[in-house]
């Protein structure tokens, strides 16, 4: 018998990776659940579309699990975080 592994479905490469509704040993709401671009964004290019704050908790970190890049909602805008050599050397070594 073959064992399946479990992959995304296609687009879904944003995972949750600092949930700020966690609290203690719970998971929180959104831990570790995987999102699209789209879920993350709201959709739309004009200025009303714009004005629309993203509803995700301020503080919620995704991750994209093919390039590593992270995004931060703070105030109900995405942020694209920066990240240092060290952290992603310390990536590196620790195979995350």
């Amino acid at each position: 018998m073959t064992r399946r592994l479990w992959q995304t479905p296609w687009g879904y490469y944003w995972k949750v990776v600092v949930d700020p509704t966690r609290n203690g040993e719970e998971p929180g709401v959104f831990y570790g659940g995987h999102f699209r671009w789209t879920d993350i964004v709201l959709p739309g290019w004009d200025e009303e579309a714009r004005k629309i704050p993203c509803p995700w908790p301020s503080g919620t970190v995704f991750e994209n699990i093919k390039t590593g890049e992270r995004v931060m909602i703070k105030r109900g805008k995405v942020i694209r975080l920066e990240e240092s050599r060290s952290v992603e050397l310390l990536k590196r070594w620790t195979a995350a």
